[in-house]
């Protein structure tokens, strides 16, 4: 067998803590072995608003949110304590600001003996030994850090999404849009008020519209002017006046919403709507 150089397996299995990804903040990790009943150990530190993970080798991990999710549940989890289960808790908001597809979920499962779980059982084992005690600050938070990116990890691995950083940027943005989508009538829809809906900055708003502050505006004013083009070539909406249907989709300015809507698509409202009265099979109408 040959033998390895001492300086290469160092640079082979050193991997310095500054050059693992950075994890989102604002969680504030903690674990507890659990010493009481677990009903009400987990009812006590989601009014502290907290979402509370069980973490035990003898049975499936849950996630739960808060007291509503909770309160609901046909049947609490009623387990009594023992050597192996451990309470591992975070904020809920600073969660949800990162995973918000959890809002409206029921309690997560996920499996403890294997994958991303079985290391997250391992931290928090870790943790609740004391093995932090000491250390100092700085090395601390890196690794509380990187057990929130574990967190996530189990987390999207149980909702069969994707863990990278992509693929959660695409689902955060996909959500957002939904959000907007549903709200595009309401004529104060704005990027500060989308993002505060949202749980984020303005600025983290703006990155997952490729970084332009205009992105999310102008992305706001194609799907209205969008969806009024469908509603003028709708045979449905011939009795509503072009103004109302305007109206309707967010539009206050008349002559703003007309000029927007010939430089999109090349001709003024009236006019495609006439072009769609005209089509072989639409009778002609007197619509305006």
């Amino acid at each position: 067998m040959t033998d390895i150089p001492h300086g290469s397996m160092n640079a082979q299995r050193i991997i310095p803590l500054a050059t693992l990804a950075a994890s989102p903040r604002g969680m504030d990790p903690t674990v507890v072995r659990l010493r009481t009943a677990l009903s009400p150990a987990i009812a006590s530190l989601l009014d502290q608003g907290r979402a509370v993970l069980v973490l035990s080798r003898q049975s499936t991990g849950r996630l739960y949110l808060d007291p509503h999710q909770f309160s609901t549940l046909t049947r609490p989890p009623g387990i009594e304590p023992t050597a192996d289960v451990f309470l591992l808790t975070v904020m809920r908001q600073a969660l949800l600001r990162h995973l918000p597809m959890l809002a409206g979920l029921p309690p997560l499962s996920f499996d403890m003996a294997r994958g991303p779980g079985a290391f997250l059982l391992s931290a928090a084992s870790m943790l609740e030994s004391g093995v932090l005690d000491g250390t100092i600050l700085q090395t601390r938070q890196r690794l509380l850090q990187h057990v929130t990116d574990l967190l996530i990890t189990t987390i999207l691995d149980c909702l069969d999404l994707e863990v990278s950083v992509a693929g959660r940027r695409r689902h955060r943005q996909k959500q957002i849009r939904r959000y907007i989508e549903s709200r595009l009538h309401e004529h104060d829809l704005t990027p500060q008020s989308i993002a505060e809906a949202s749980g984020i900055s303005t600025r983290a708003l703006y990155q997952l519209f490729d970084g332009e502050s205009g992105a999310v505006a102008g992305w706001i004013l194609n799907r209205r002017l969008e969806r009024i083009h469908s509603d003028l070539t709708n045979p449905s909406h011939d009795a509503l006046p072009i103004a109302q249907i305007a109206l309707n989709h967010g539009f206050r300015n008349a002559a703003h919403f007309s000029r927007r809507f010939r430089q999109k698509f090349g001709a003024s409202p009236r006019e495609i709507r006439q072009r769609a009265s005209m089509r072989p099979g639409t009778l002609a109408s007197g619509r305006g």
